[in-house]
């Protein structure tokens, strides 16, 4: 229940991201470092808890071929999906096909021990804002964005992309998605001890570490470059070195690497916005394990809308962006601002009063479970085990 909690906040999230992002006046500076950036952090690493408890049931029964195949149907379901919508998503930039893609890179790792993934996971994020900001700057930018039709024009560039050029690079969001195993790893371990509350609560603590050395790092990030480049003028520094990176930092000077600016996958960024979804995954865990259970059956709309990420997902970014097409002038407020922000939100709570009320799974969560059951090939009671796992991925675990 915590983790589909988490799951409705990442999402609103990424609402306020499209709604209040370019507000005039702006929201501040204390709301867009909470709303560009982590948001989306949180939604990955979410998604690498998800990919792992997915598997869990096919893996303990020694089914690891069949934990693979169904993660690389979903992934490859949720990269399709992407490049679908993209064409009608005019407002915001998709991340479902680097999403999926990544999660398609992470079936590998199901197979793998704990310190192979953990080693992994520290090397992309000591490595990745790296490497995007050299393939950037050597490779270029593919014109425009991804889609179904730029795959049919340039498929290598639209490859390049998704993995490692693009606004939302899979490869910095693999490193996401492992570290989000890792969590679940870690927290189903505990949980098979008795000790979950204490996992919990040290989940909390090492989140507070990462956050405090991302924003340390960043601190001594804009002194070395705002004095270079910007002297005597340190407000102007920080507003125009934090700024969104849109997948990576502007340059290969290995200082920009210690700024936790938002969408640059820099150590420093990584390590800030992961700390912030640790912090997000533990504290709505502990606080679900202390409610008693009416409160929890009360908050049931809430729980089942953060069981369906990718409908609500799908939802807000088609709603939104037929809205700025249509909203001007004195209508503007239904696309951007507080107000447009609270009515997704409030549409994203309609739709989990639904799905609480018929006990369903959002739709597009049920469609890709049954094809990636279909793709793990389970036949008699094999299939109703993983089934069970299947559904912590969709929100219902």
């Amino acid at each position: 229940m915590g983790v589909d909690l988490a799951r409705l906040v990442a999402v609103a999230g990424m609402m306020a991201a499209h709604t209040l992002a370019f507000t005039d006046p702006p929201v501040g500076a204390g709301v867009t470092a909470l709303i560009d950036g982590p948001p989306s952090t949180l939604f990955a690493v979410l998604g690498g808890v998800s990919v792992a408890l997915a598997a869990r049931s096919r893996l303990a029964a020694g089914e690891r071929a069949a934990a693979v195949r169904s993660t690389l149907a979903r992934g490859l379901l949720v990269a399709v999906l992407g490049l679908l919508i993209v064409p009608i998503a005019t407002a915001v930039f998709v991340v479902l096909a680097p999403f999926g893609v990544a999660i398609m890179a992470a079936s590998v790792f199901l197979l793998l021990p704990t310190w192979v993934v953990a080693a992994s996971a520290l090397a992309l994020t000591a490595l990745v804002g790296s490497l995007v900001a050299t393939a950037r700057d050597r490779l270029g930018v593919l014109d425009g964005t991804h889609s179904i039709a730029t795959l049919v024009v340039d498929p290598l560039g639209t490859l390049q992309d998704i993995v490692l050029t693009g606004v939302y690079p899979a490869i910095t969001w693999l490193a996401y998605l492992l570290i989000g195993m890792l969590v679940a790893r870690a927290l189903t371990a505990a949980r098979a001890r008795g000790r979950e509350r204490g996992a919990l609560v040290g989940l909390a603590g090492f989140g507070a570490v990462l956050v405090a050395l991302g924003v340390g790092a960043s601190e001594l990030g804009l002194r070395l470059l705002g004095d270079a480049r910007h002297p005597g003028e340190p407000a102007l520094a920080r507003e125009v070195l934090l700024g969104n990176g849109y997948g990576s930092v502007p340059s290969v000077d290995p200082l920009w690497q210690l700024l936790a600016a938002p969408h640059t996958g820099t150590p420093a960024d990584i390590a800030r916005t992961v700390g912030i979804a640790l912090l997000v995954i533990a504290l709505l865990s502990l606080i679900v394990s202390l409610l008693p259970s009416r409160v929890r059956r009360a908050v049931e709309p809430l729980r089942a809308a953060g069981g369906a990420p990718l409908t609500i997902y799908v939802v807000h970014i088609t709603l939104l962006s037929g809205l700025q097409s249509l909203a001007a002038g004195s209508a503007s407020w239904l696309a951007d601002g507080w107000i447009a922000w609270a009515l997704q939100v409030a549409i994203a709570l309609g739709i989990g009063a639904l799905l609480a009320g018929t006990a369903a799974r959002g739709p597009l969560e049920a469609l890709i479970g049954r094809c990636a059951d279909a793709a793990a090939g389970l036949r008699g009671t094999a299939r109703g085990t993983a089934m069970g796992s299947a559904e912590q991925l969709d929100g219902r675990g």
